[in-house]
């Protein structure tokens, strides 16, 4: 990253979704199409067949050009019981989680974030966080992705977790 590059504190990442707006991924007849889902989840053991059945088609480019791969330990990650309670409901979140190739590929990264020093940041360039809509519910939510970069290239970027925040983009 730049020196003189905006970058936000650790643990602003899900506030900042609150400042996403529509247009950032183009015309509303474009995000309304965007943002549907390919695949319905509304359970654990459903989300992890499409995880499984997503993860060797990596890796995935983000919209802002981001790659990253889908490895076995992220899927059991993704929808464990703790990442499942970040989401603001459970039915959001494992929708996120059966379309995560999908998302991923709309996903913007509108902001850089520190590393958060109480976590493990060993060997860790950063915690990349961006963002997808998705229709839920008859309203455009964000979907935050969380993406470890190595500081060795020589690491492929992975695609870690994810959070259904409810943002109603539409509004």
């Amino acid at each position: 990253m730049e020196a003189n590059e905006n970058i936000e504190h650790w643990d602003s990442s899900r506030e900042k979704a609150r400042e996403l707006r529509f247009e950032q991924w183009g015309e509303s007849k474009e995000v309304a199409k965007i943002s549907s889902t390919l695949r319905q989840a509304d359970s654990r053991r459903t989300a992890m067949e499409y995880l499984r059945e997503i993860a060797p088609n990596g890796p995935f480019v983000s919209r802002s050009g981001l790659s990253a791969r889908l490895v076995k330990r992220s899927i059991g990650k993704i929808v464990c019981r703790t990442s499942v309670a970040a989401s603001f409901c459970p039915g959001a979140h494992y929708l996120a989680a059966a379309n995560i190739d999908r998302l991923y590929s709309i996903a913007i990264e509108p902001w850089k974030f520190e590393l958060n020093p109480n976590k493990e940041n060993a060997g860790l360039k950063a915690r990349r966080y961006l963002y997808a809509p998705m229709e839920y519910g008859g309203k455009v939510l964000v979907v935050k992705i969380t993406v470890k970069e190595y500081n060795d290239a020589d690491l492929h970027n992975k695609l870690y977790s994810i959070e259904a925040i409810d943002v109603n983009l539409g509004a």
